[in-house]
């Protein structure tokens, strides 16, 4: 997986935000991308909510990861999260 950190000072981002940074990051990498999974450190809450998971890894990050997951966005030491995969 190839991973993007981005860092913001002097702005709170919200997740609107943060989901445009993330997408224009993500397309500019990976080309045309469709986002599978995402995480708000803020709210404490992943997409997809996905209770079948167990172990280490987050329901939402082990979706990511068995549905073709290949770009992830991290911004601000993970405060927000957003996983990709390439379309086509």
């Amino acid at each position: 997986m190839r991973i993007i950190e981005l860092a913001t000072r002097g702005v709170d981002v919200d997740y609107d935000v943060a989901r445009g940074m993330a997408d224009l990051l993500a397309s500019k990498l990976a080309g045309e991308v469709m986002p599978v999974a995402w995480y708000d450190g803020k709210a404490g809450k992943g997409y997809p909510d996905v209770k079948e998971c167990t172990g280490d890894v987050p329901g939402w990050l082990a979706y990511a990861q068995s549905h073709g997951g290949d770009v992830r966005v991290n911004l601000n030491g993970e405060e927000f999260v957003f996983i990709y995969c390439p379309v086509g």
